[in-house]
């Protein structure tokens, strides 16, 4: 399955994997997979929520009557999330990423180890819908399962509530294990002293910069703006600038910046003019046109019509 549906995104591996678990339903359930994706795509799923153990949504496929729909997976003990909450207050990185907003692999696979995995194979979910309490799957189900997907890829700690664990409740849960380990507060302390007690010429220091993860983060992690119903143009506005900084950061140029964001929106747009693409960048529209003439000349865009009608899509 993409992890791409029209209107339900999964850019991120953790959207993705959610997504792919309805991969392993089978041949037989395939047809109401696909329904279900439909019904996601159409806005006929409603009410989703993510509550520890399970996933509930309403189906509203036509002029039926209403299918609820419940997801539940099985929450590991108390002394199981013990042995996580250990093994992830052993690294200071791992405290660092969930404080940071982010959920990197190298989090869940430590928690996967430990017996708390965050992302279930298709066995894993028990799947009911009031429609027919009796089927593994049906369309509804998956319909519920997708647009669950989407809201977990714009907020991965949902996977936690769902294992039972809210953020905040690990965070302070790691803090104080953090705290009573007197040997990691000494190495920590010791990395701070090494950070501010460094000497030398700032210009001197070799840098090595890196692009993030997942730019938006911190953006999810603050939540929903008041009175913005879809959160993506900011999403995608944000991981455009933070491509274009990160090419500037690895010396790349402002050329190559300015073509990559260029190309970047053409992409989001699929279909554009040089007007739709200086709106949303905020430049000048000729200035956009010379390049996605430069462009089409190297072949990296397509081009139909011409002059102020043309129209561009990147290849």
């Amino acid at each position: 399955m993409s992890g791409l549906l029209n209107g339900i995104d999964a850019r991120r591996w953790w959207g993705q994997r959610w997504l792919e678990v309805l991969d392993a339903a089978g041949a037989s359930n395939a047809r109401r997979v696909q329904r279900g994706q439909g019904l996601a795509r159409r806005g006929a799923v409603s009410d989703v929520t993510v509550e520890p153990g399970v996933v509930r949504g309403t189906v509203r496929e036509d002029r039926s009557a209403p299918c609820d729909v419940t997801i539940t997976w099985e929450l590991p003990g108390e002394d199981v999330w013990d042995r996580a909450s250990d093994a992830l207050a052993s690294e200071l990185r791992f405290t660092a990423a969930l404080l940071d907003g982010q959920l990197p692999e190298g989090v869940a696979q430590v928690l996967a180890d430990v017996g708390v995995p965050v992302l279930p194979h298709f066995d894993d979910l028990h799947f009911r819908c009031s429609c027919d309490p009796e089927r593994r799957v049906c369309q509804h189900a998956a319909g519920v399962h997708t647009v669950a997907g989407a809201a977990i890829d714009r907020d991965p700690f949902l996977l936690l509530r769902l294992r039972g664990r809210d953020r905040e409740d690990l965070l302070r849960d790691l803090r104080a294990r953090r705290g009573g380990n007197e040997q990691m507060m000494a190495e920590e302390l010791d990395l701070s002293r090494g950070l501010y007690a460094a000497r030398g010429d700032l210009d001197a220091i070799s840098l090595h910069p890196t692009p993030v993860e997942d730019p938006s983060a911190l953006f999810q992690r603050l939540g929903d703006p008041p009175g913005v119903d879809d959160v993506r143009p900011y999403v995608r506005t944000i991981e455009r600038a933070a491509d274009g900084a990160w090419r500037l950061a690895a010396g790349e140029g402002s050329d190559a910046a300015d073509e990559e964001l260029l190309l970047t929106e053409l992409r989001a747009q699929r279909v554009g003019t040089a007007t739709s693409l200086a709106a949303a960048l905020g430049r000048d529209e000729d200035a956009i046109r010379e390049q996605l003439d430069r462009l089409f000349e190297a072949g990296t865009v397509l081009r139909t019509g011409s002059g102020d009608r043309a129209r561009y899509r990147a290849t």
